[in-house]
Order: C-alpha cells, then sequence, then structure tokens
C-alpha cells in the first residue's frame, strides 16, 4: 500500500522533476512528473489514501548521516557557570561537566541533540559516549535511555570511548566490558592521550582485543593535534591488517598527517590498504588550536574511504556546532580545499558514503558518488529541501527540510522570507516615504 508520495521533486542525477511513490518503506517508483497516480497503492477499499507532499522543485535525497558525535556532552556548556568554565583547557572544562553527569541529564540532552539532527534531515548516527572513572557509566545510561526513546525516527549505534585513556585511567577497563555487555554497539578509543608510543600501542593493542572478544568494530579517535608526535594512524592501520579486521574500523579527526613531511603518502597508502575509514571534522577548524583536516584529497587518491563528522555540540570541547549536514558540507569543501566541481563528493560523504562507512564492511564503489542518490527498491530514508539543487542548498542552508524515515514524515521545518519595502522601511522610521506593500514574500 502506498504510504507517500512526493511530487515535481529535483533528483540530483536525473535531469527534470520527478513524482517519487513510497511504499512498505522503499521507494517503489519514480516517474516524470505528472505520471504517477496520486491514488496508485490504495489496495483496500477501506485504505486511506496516501500522503501527498508537493515538492515544487526542492531536492529529494538520500537521508544525511552523523557518523561522529559526542551527544553524553552536548549542550552541557550552557549548563556549566561561566565562573566554573573560566580559565580552564579543553580536558579540564569538560572533565568538570562530566563529573556531574547523571543519567536523567544525559537523557534529556541527548535526545535534544537527536531531535536536532533528525530535524536536520539526518536519519542515522553514531553516538561516542566517554566511558571512564569521572563519568562512570552515567553518560552511557543517559544516552542509551535517550537512543530508546527516538528510536522510530533515528538509528543510533554507541561507541564505548575511554575519553580518559586506558593506561591513564586503568578503572576505565572494566567500565568498557560492562558497555559493550549492555547495549554498546562498538569500542572506541584515543591512544595519544596516553604518556610515550609505548602506552600508545599498548592502548591500540587493548581497543582491539575487547573488539575480538565483544565481536564489534572499532571506531578509535587518533591524531587529534598537528604535531609530528601524532603518529598512531599508522599503527592502527597495521593492527587492523594484522588482525584481520579490513573495513572495520574507522579513525576519526587523524590531524597529525597533515604535518607529516617524510611518510605522509606511505601513510595513507597504508589506511587505503587496511581499509580504514576516516572521518574528518571540520570543527577542527575553529577549535582555537592548531588542528587540520587530515589530507583528505591524498586519503582519496590513495583509496581510502573519507567521511565527515561534527564531534561535539556546545560542550566543554566545542561552544559551536549545528548538526547541520550542509553545514559540514561547506566547511570541509572550504577546509579541505574542494573545488566547485567537487561537491558532490563531500556531500556523498555525509549521506551515502557516510552510510557505507557505518555499515558495510565491504570497500566502496567511488563511482557513486556523483550518481543519483535516490533510487527504486532503497529504504526511503530521505530528505527534501527547498533548494533545486546541492549547490543552491549550500548556498541557503537555513531552508526548509522534511525528513522522511522508512517512509514516513519525521520532522518538518517550514521558512518563510518577507523582503520588506525600502521605502516603507524608511516611511517607518520616519523618513517620510510612502508606506508600500513588501516586494514579495518567498515561501520556502
Amino acid at each position: 500500500m502506498t504510504s507517500l508520495i512526493i511530487t515535481d521533486a529535483s533528483i540530483h542525477g536525473r535531469p527534470g522533476r520527478h513524482d517519487v511513490v513510497i511504499e512498505q518503506g522503499l521507494v517503489a517508483c519514480i516517474e516524470p512528473t505528472g505520471t504517477t497516480p496520486r491514488t496508485e497503492g490504495t489496495a483496500r477499499p477501506d485504505a486511506a489514501p496516501a500522503t501527498v507532499i508537493e515538492a515544487r522543485g526542492g531536492l529529494l535525497a538520500r537521508a544525511f548521516v552523523e557518523p561522529h558525535l559526542h551527544p553524553d556532552k552536548s549542550f552541557s556548556l550552557s549548563e556549566l557557570p561561566a565562573a566554573e568554565a573560566s580559565g580552564l583547557n579543553h580536558f579540564a572544562r569538560a572533565s568538570r561537566i562530566k563529573a556531574a553527569f547523571t543519567p536523567e541529564q544525559v537523557a534529556r540532552r541527548a535526545r535534544r541533540a537527536f531531535e536536532l539532527a533528525v530535524s536536520n534531515g539526518v536519519t542515522r548516527l553514531r553516538a561516542n559516549i566517554d566511558i571512564d572513572s569521572i563519568a562512570g557509566l552515567r553518560g552511557f545510561e543517559g544516552v542509551l535511555q535517550a537512543r530508546e526513546e527516538v528510536a522510530s525516527i533515528l538509528d543510533v549505534d554507541l561507541v564505548a570511548f575511554p575519553q580518559e585513556g586506558l593506561g591513564r585511567d586503568p578503572g576505565a577497563y572494566d567500565l568498557l566490558r560492562e558497555a559493550l555487555r549492555s547495549g554498546a554497539n562498538l569500542i572506541g578509543g584515543w591512544p595519544n592521550v596516553e604518556e610515550g608510543e609505548d602506552a600508545q600501542r599498548a592502548h591500540v593493542a587493548t581497543v582491539f582485543d575487547l573488539a575480538e572478544e565483544f565481536d564489534v568494530d572499532i571506531d578509535i579517535h587518533a591524531d587529534c593535534w598537528i604535531e609530528e608526535r601524532e603518529r598512531m594512524l599508522e599503527v592502527i592501520a597495521e593492527e587492523t591488517m594484522t588482525r584481520g579486521l579490513h573495513g572495520r574500523v574507522m579513525a576519526s579527526h587523524c590531524c597529525g598527517i597533515e604535518c607529516y613531511h617524510d611518510n605522509a603518502r606511505y601513510v595513507a597508502d597504508k589506511v587505503a590498504e587496511a581499509d580504514v575509514r576516516v572521518a574528518v571534522i571540520p570543527l577542527n577548524l575553529v577549535d582555537g588550536i592548531l588542528r587540520g583536516l587530515s589530507r583528505p584529497h591524498m586519503l582519496r587518491q590513495a583509496g581510502a574511504q573519507v567521511i565527515v563528522g561534527s564531534d561535539n555540540l556546545n560542550d566543554g570541547w566545542y561552544a559551536l556546532g549545528t548538526l547541520n549536514p550542509l553545514d559540514r558540507i561547506y566547511m570541509a569543501v572550504v577546509g579541505g580545499g574542494f573545488a566547485d566541481d567537487e561537491v558532490d563528493a563531500v556531500w556523498h560523504m555525509v549521506a551515502g558514503g557516510a552510510a557505507h562507512a557505518l555499515d558495510n564492511r565491504s570497500r566502496a564503489d567511488t563511482a557513486v558518488e556523483s550518481a543519483s542518490d535516490v533510487h527504486i527498491g532503497m529504504v526511503a530514508d530521505l530528505v527534501l529541501l527547498g533548494a533545486h539543487d546541492r549547490l543552491e542548498a549550500l548556498r541557503r542552508p537555513g531552508g526548509p527540510v522534511t525528513t522522511i524515515k522508512g517512509g514516513r514524515v519525521v520532522a518538518r521545518r517550514t521558512v518563510e522570507e518577507r523582503i520588506m519595502d525600502v521605502d516603507a522601511f524608511g516611511a517607518a522610521l520616519g523618513g517620510g516615504a510612502a508606506a508600500r506593500p513588501a516586494r514579495g514574500v518567498i515561501p520556502r
């Protein structure tokens, strides 16, 4: 039975306008506009008619993916009194915040972040959660609750993340095991937080040991600063190949490779050989600390799969963040030095490419980057934007958004712009010009 029909939509890679029929949560039909009956698919006489959305030329696209977020900490900076935050570095500020975590508080803030992501067209999200002696399992319990509350509108995987290290924080190990027994889907890590290369390598080995013991994939922070000593990405790639975990490891940040002058290409080739996926973080560029964007061109040229994540949202690490995928694309294009004709490649990094990196252990087909991302038979996780194409969407990121999950509309944002008449505005300020009606109302 047809549940939804979207009419007069623009679809990247398909010239003209199209009507899209969604049945049983799948895209069942894509036809030129005007050729699809609106009542098509009503299988029973008592069946309700299909819901019809008029796109008016808006861009219908595959829903976005958020591959890297810390929802346990989202919006927590606003709850820390300014006097307490003043003078603290990122580590100290984040630690101060999470020491006060309660499951209820975390659940409330995490759900707020999840709903914000959905309102921006995201239907798939990977969540890193601090598991350490400071937060205990309180953050994990809160995000687990929030995930259950939004299960019908957002798919969320949980990463058990030892923010404070394993050698530096021995108590984290047992907590990680408990989280993996209690619903965490992946094991995380941050080897660079340990003191010395031996301890960092031991951290990597322990993370891989846990992945093998619990048969989970790995999502590991690596080389978060632009410094020559940040050298764990190569170690992670080597460990991946040694253990035969190709396609099951994601490394995020990876800023150290930005300053490698001796073997950057060698490391990029090794990452590609191991099929370690790399999540670059554009917010690194506004962090107030010298950080980078992980040489995305070199990694892609080597054959590595590169995607784009958000990281933090108004917490001890970043005061900024919007969870708007269009912002992520824009920042990655600018910060990564991508050309206008490479926008499709970056768009893919927050949509189909990101979905593949999270869900598929096989190597990605880079040929799909510029192809249509809406096709018959796909799960109807879609986003409808007011813009007619991708470039317009990036130029005007504040437009309307309709998020569709499994063929159901789960979020909708409408926008109206009013351009006020200049003379009328002057008259309102006492300029004496005759007031005239607004020159136009632009529904979006």
